[in-house]
This record gives C-alpha cells, sequence and structure tokens, in this order.
C-alpha cells in the first residue's frame, strides 16, 4: 500500500478531523475503532459496532 502523508492538529477539544476523501476511501463512517502499535495509531472500520444497552 503506498504511504500517504499529511498534518493535522488537534482542536481545542483534543479532536482531530479526517479528511472526508480519507473517510470515503477507507471506508470509514460512525465508529471508528484506535488501535496503538509501536509505529502508532492505527485507525480502522471496527470489526464489531458498539452498541448502547436499554437499562
Amino acid at each position: 500500500m503506498e504511504k500517504i502523508g499529511i498534518i493535522k492538529e488537534f482542536d481545542k477539544l483534543g479532536r482531530l478531523v479526517i479528511p472526508k476523501e480519507y473517510r470515503e476511501r477507507f471506508g470509514l463512517s460512525g465508529q471508528v475503532e484506535l488501535v496503538i502499535t509501536r509505529e502508532g495509531v492505527l485507525i480502522k472500520s471496527p470489526e464489531y459496532e458498539l452498541v448502547k444497552r436499554a437499562k
């Protein structure tokens, strides 16, 4: 896979915006999974979906 680089800054609330082009290219929508690796943070579509249970 080719490497794609972009530099983004966190906002005041610690959020990071993933550009729409990247979200569409990698099928990211709704929830994402963050995986910590030795090289950094991997953002990917989750293998499962978290749902809120009614109490």
